[in-house]
């Protein structure tokens, strides 16, 4: 082998090496951030789902149902009508005389202002409405309870959502300090199984006993880190407060 081929194949290794150095402290730091995570109180997320959207979303059709009510009791102006006219101009009227050819034509001119204004008002009362008009506005105080009785439903609902996520997330993370130590452990047992391998103190059933415990350990640590991230972003979506701070 020559040298240059030897240099080239030396640099990809140490490349490589390099990258899964990288790759495993940044595995470690994700590992460290969930261990050494803690959840805010309980309280605090149920008060802050009151901020979400839905909460909102209730609030402004409450508003609109108080101004129908608003306008309800006041529907009965529109049984009175008031009307009115106002006219205003000036007239002019020119004449002229003729007494005969031995005197002037006398010509007048007259003119003056004038004004009509007129005002009414009409009262027309449907008997109808004016019966129907308490049943109408308590269907509307109807209507208002009964969405604020639907906003308190779906808090109600959120907060149980809330609870089971936050002691599942509780629950899964102090289980997260234990399959990080049987995975360390799990890694250890495999590199001292290599060596002692490598020294002929085992057998290759021995070795492939301990790289099968490794890969368990590995594949229970990454679902339990997978599920305790999936729990903890949903659990941000119903307290709408942020919880996992990704890098």
């Amino acid at each position: 082998m020559s040298k240059k081929v030897y240099y080239i194949k030396y640099l990809l290794i140490t490349l490589i090496l390099c990258l899964l150095c990288v790759w495993s402290k940044a595995q470690q730091s994700q590992e460290d951030d969930l261990v050494n995570l803690r959840l805010p109180p309980i309280d605090s997320l149920f008060e802050s789902a009151k901020k979400s959207s839905m909460i909102e979303f209730y609030n402004y059709r409450m508003e609109g149902q108080e101004l129908a009510l608003k306008t309800e009791r006041r529907s009965w102006l529109q049984y009175f009508k008031i009307s009115g006219t106002y006219q205003y101009g000036v007239i002019g009227m020119n004449t002229f005389t003729d007494l005969g050819s031995t005197y002037p034509i006398v010509y007048e001119n007259s003119g003056g202002e004038q004004l009509w204004y007129n005002v009414g008002a009409t009262i027309s009362i449907p008997l109808d409405k004016l019966f129907d008009k308490k049943n109408r506005i308590n269907t509307q105080k109807l209507k208002i309870k009964e969405t604020l009785k639907e906003r308190d439903m779906w808090y109600d609902d959120q907060k149980t959502k809330i609870i089971n996520l936050y002691y599942k997330i509780q629950s899964n993370l102090n289980t997260l300090k234990i399959v990080v130590e049987q995975s360390v452990i799990a890694d250890a047992q495999y590199e001292v199984a290599k060596k002692d391998y490598i020294g002929s103190a085992i057998t290759a059933q021995a070795l492939t006993t301990a790289k099968s415990l490794q890969v368990q350990s590995y594949i229970q640590l990454e679902e339990l880190k997978a599920s305790i991230k999936i729990s903890l972003l949903q659990l941000e979506i119903l307290s709408n407060k942020k919880l996992l701070n990704e890098k």
